[in-house]
């Protein structure tokens, strides 16, 4: 009942501010960001520029944020530190035109630039001189991203930023990607020797180990309850981790978390040697998921689970589970991440793993362990606690199948550590952005140093961007969360938690989405015209002093324009009808 109540009031008063707003808009004099992020591959001609301006003229946009530094080290303006962006029209120069016929239509111009993630699968430009510039996680590799913890790294993009502000007549520059992708730990020699000197506590050591035991960071939604199921391996807290369970012919092995989700020696050495004693054959692996499954979670985990199989060196196929009881026996099933198992289902598994069937299941099918037969294949009776956490698998006693050392795991001082390191590692972004806003001071008092954020206080802290901080510190004009969400009662709960950093919403300025991705996929489609007016009218009840659109132009797997005709009228004859100027946040005192 009391939940019915918070819910209604929410309503009630986003109702009533939204009611205000619409009031509010014919009276819009005073100084609004009205701002859009723009890509500068979309404008590598002076033709493709004069559309993109056009468009924002008539809109009247009052400020665009360009991206001109990004592609793996490469620029969208003149520069001795970067090749220009390849494409782009001989002799033209496109941050120089989009500054000059910018300014005549009274729009400003931020230079936008990628900081953390570098946008090449390969090292080139930048990287290929520079190896050592990418951070070292020690792990499978995955997209590259500069080790921002690196003096050298940090003055090579403060040179860059810093040129383009005094060659060009910005008004201001623009910080996205500052910050890491994820938690991931840089094991670089200058890393962990600052990160050891500064703290004391010795280098933090790679947790990637060939055997059991062996720390990582788990996920996982784990069945419990053993009962004919032998566990070889647990979790810190006893539950089980790694188990194989015996019925009739048949062999089944359980990784009780999201496994195959990173490159564990220790669990592709299990596999493997379970899978040659049982003789499964490794050219014909068979994927299946279940149809309530699909529709509840969609198809991703099996292509990744087929994926990761495939790496390990197993001819993995994605089949439809109405083919199991075609099967041979002697076949091999996985499972990943099926919570959802119909009961038809459950007995073919029985009836194929009795048969001499082996069967992997990746992750506990949580919602289906009630079922007797998926109890009797698993040898397990009942769920655990999700898990999300550094963990540690431990080995119970000896098993052939299980690749052990006698070492221990201290998951105690593995923690403070990585506690450590991250303020260590926010420590080397806010380093950056405080350079920055010192010389972009000096430079040019008057330009805006400004920086998109993740939208939430718990999401920026996860990838080491102290956003509040800066705010607090004075080292930015302003941050734009990026508040992508398509819910506007998400949005609401986002704009009271910038209000504890920012009661009056002088330094926090929404990002707003005018897209919606595709599910599992990268393309994306224009979200609902009255959505997005809607949440505009949101955030300037809640007292924001304007917003920044995401984006005029799509992204790079889907370059599509965004910024439509009916969404251009919308603006002009609607939220946007009164020209104002750009809004700036109060001056602060000068930095010493």
């Amino acid at each position: 009942m009391m939940q019915t109540c918070t819910r209604f009031r929410l309503s009630a008063l986003m109702l009533l501010l939204l009611a205000i707003g619409i009031c509010r808009e014919s009276l819009a004099a005073e100084p609004q960001l009205r701002g859009i992020w723009m890509h500068a591959n979309f404008i590598r001609t002076p033709a493709e520029a004069d559309a993109c301006v056009d468009k924002l003229q008539r809109a009247n946009f009052n400020a665009v944020f360009l991206l001109v530094w990004y592609w793996g080290g490469q620029a969208s303006f003149q520069t001795q530190l970067c090749p220009m962006l390849e494409g782009v029209q001989p002799g033209y120069d496109p941050l120089q035109y989009m500054v000059r016929e910018c300014h005549r239509r009274q729009i400003e111009v931020h230079a936008w630039f990628v900081n953390g993630a570098y946008g090449n699968p390969t090292p080139l430009h930048v990287l290929d001189r520079h190896p050592d510039w990418v951070v070292q996680s020690g792990g499978e590799a995955g997209p590259l991203w500069y080790d921002l913890g690196k003096p050298e790294v940090r003055k090579f993009q403060s040179d860059l930023m810093i040129e383009a502000l005094t060659r060009y007549d910005l008004d201001g520059i623009h910080f996205d990607f500052i910050r890491y992708n994820g938690p991931a730990i840089c094991y670089c020699k200058h890393c962990q020797t600052e990160f050891a000197s500064r703290y004391g506590c010795g280098p933090i050591e790679q947790l990637q180990r060939a055997s059991f035991p062996f720390a990582s960071t788990i996920a996982g939604n784990p069945v419990a309850g053993p009962t004919t199921a032998k566990v070889l391996a647990q979790f810190s807290d006893g539950t089980p981790a790694v188990a194989t369970n015996e019925l009739d012919k048949g062999h089944v092995l359980l990784f009780n978390w999201h496994a195959l989700r990173s490159s564990l020696p220790p669990v592709a050495e299990t596999l493997s040697r379970a899978l040659r004693q049982w003789h499964a054959p490794r050219d014909k692996v068979f994927v299946m998921n279940t149809a309530p499954n699909r529709l509840r979670y969609g198809g991703k985990e099996t292509t990744e689970t087929a994926e990761a199989l495939r790496k390990l060196g197993y001819g993995a196929v994605i089949t439809g589970e109405d083919r199991l009881d075609t099967l041979p026996p002697g076949s091999l099933v996985v499972l990943g991440s099926v919570y959802m198992i119909p009961d038809d289902f459950a007995q073919s598994l029985e009836r194929f793993v009795r048969a001499g069937g082996i069967l992997v299941v990746i992750d506990g099918p949580v919602h289906a362990i009630r079922n007797a037969s998926i109890q009797r294949v698993l040898g397990m009776s009942k769920t655990a606690k999700y898990i999300n956490r550094l963990e540690s698998v431990q080995p119970v006693g000896t098993s052939d199948l299980l690749l052990c050392e006698d070492i221990k795991i201290d998951l105690e001082q593995i923690n403070l550590k990585r506690s450590k390191w991250a303020e260590y590692r926010k420590s080397g972004v806010t380093e950056l952005v405080r350079d920055v806003y010192q010389r972009a001071k000096r430079a040019k008092p008057g330009a805006q140093v400004t920086a998109a954020v993740f939208a939430t206080l718990a999401s920026a802290d996860s990838v080491f961007q102290d956003w509040p901080g800066w705010i607090r510190e004075g080292i930015v004009d302003y941050v734009v969360p990026m508040a992508y969400t398509p819910k506007d009662n998400v949005l609401a709960k986002q704009l009271q938690e910038w209000k504890t950093v920012d009661p009056r919403l002088e330094r926090i300025l929404p990002g707003l989405c005018i897209y919606t991705k595709v599910k599992d996929g990268d393309s994306c489609t224009r979200r609902d015209l009255e959505a997005i007016l809607t949440q505009y009218r949101l955030c300037m009840v809640q007292g924001a002093r304007g917003s920044n659109f995401y984006s005029l132009d799509g992204t790079a797997a889907n370059p599509v324009l965004l910024l439509n005709e009916p969404l251009v009228e919308a603006l002009r004859t609607g939220i946007f009808k009164n020209k104002v100027p750009a809004y700036r946040p109060p001056l602060r005192a000068p930095s010493k």
